[in-house]
């Protein structure tokens, strides 16, 4: 009696087609996301760090 099994290689595959889905879904639902949230931030954050520093370099000067 022959009885059918599975090859271990074709799991394997299964596997990293799995992985390769799991990568697709982080980035488009958590990178992407993050990376416009970034870009939208960062200008507002740039223009803070040089008021800060702007005024602590002033300072004593006043």
């Amino acid at each position: 009696m022959k009885i059918c099994q599975r090859s271990p290689g074709r799991d394997r595959i299964s596997n990293r087609n799995a992985v390769a889905s799991l990568d697709l879904v982080l980035v488009l639902g958590i990178i992407l996301p993050l990376a416009a949230f970034l870009f939208y931030l960062l200008p507002r954050m740039i223009k803070l760090v040089y008021e800060m520093t702007i005024t602590i370099i002033g300072s004593p000067l006043m």
